[in-house]
């Protein structure tokens, strides 16, 4: 079981992705304000990507919990705020991509993962080729996923290792 914050959630399923959370990590939680940013507004939006997630929970491998101490972390969204909070009561590993919410995560001494950890650990796991997670990263990047070229450089180096 792993916690995962929205923009992941958002990226991997408009990347046609989302599955390889299950495939990896069988049960993901998502806070009920994650929800409310990839599920409700989503579908406010016409998103399809949120379509794709509102089926992972209808089907059970994505489940909804709402945490009942919320507390406000400065520079980070209510969302990922939320998350690490989950992530911190159950224990377990959280899947976060932006910066200050992975510091904050850190700091609650938390192990913090993000997208291309999914994608290596796809390969690794020979759920997708060399090339789809290469492909699949340059589909996030023009879908809005922000990475430096050093980190870009690096996902392509180590992406070879497997």
């Amino acid at each position: 079981m792993i916690v995962s914050d929205a923009s992941l959630l958002i990226c991997l399923a408009k990347a046609e992705k989302l599955s390889l959370l299950r495939e990896l990590f069988g049960e993901v939680l998502i806070e009920e304000e994650v929800k409310r940013e990839t599920i409700d507004r989503g579908k406010e939006e016409g998103a399809f990507d949120a379509l794709v997630i509102e089926d992972a929970v209808k089907d059970g491998w994505i489940k909804v919990e709402k945490i009942e101490d919320e507390k406000r972390f400065s520079g980070i969204h209510k969302g990922e705020g939320n998350t690490i909070l989950l992530a911190k009561k159950h224990k377990c590993l959280v899947l976060i991509d932006e910066e200050d919410a992975r510091e904050v995560a850190r700091v609650m001494r938390l192990k913090v993962r993000g997208s291309l950890y999914v994608l290596k650990k796809a390969v690794e796991k020979g759920l997708m080729s060399k090339d789809d997670a290469i492909k699949t990263l340059e589909k996030m990047i023009k879908d809005g996923f922000r990475i430096s070229t050093r980190i870009y450089a690096k996902f392509l180096e180590d992406v070879k290792i497997y």
